[in-house]
């Protein structure tokens, strides 16, 4: 269920989803840590398990995860800029630049 937030902008009343501003009930602009687990990567990034790991097989420039210790299953985390750097990257591409 989603729910819904007014936040004033500029003496603007604007709308927003809690579902697609919030990451664990934090804003997603107000997180302490440059560092994401998967799942708040697939949040960010607003995409399913099934793309992302599909991405990650079939895209070199996809976020790769940066294990927390050595091990084939260890957990991984992301680091948001190297995020924010591939949805600019495939925003630019998409643009024709």
């Amino acid at each position: 269920m989603t729910t819904k937030n007014h936040v004033a902008n500029n003496n603007e009343d604007v709308c927003r989803s809690s579902e697609t501003t919030q990451l664990d009930g934090v804003p997603l602009w107000q997180t302490e840590s440059s560092n994401l687990r998967f799942k708040e990567l697939l949040k960010f990034m607003r995409m399913s398990k099934s793309k992302a790991y599909e991405l990650i097989k079939g895209d070199p420039d996809f976020p790769k995860g940066i294990p927390l210790y050595d091990g084939d299953r260890s957990p991984k985390i992301y680091r948001l800029t190297d995020a924010l750097a591939w949805i600019e990257m495939r925003s630019n591409k998409r643009r024709g630049q």
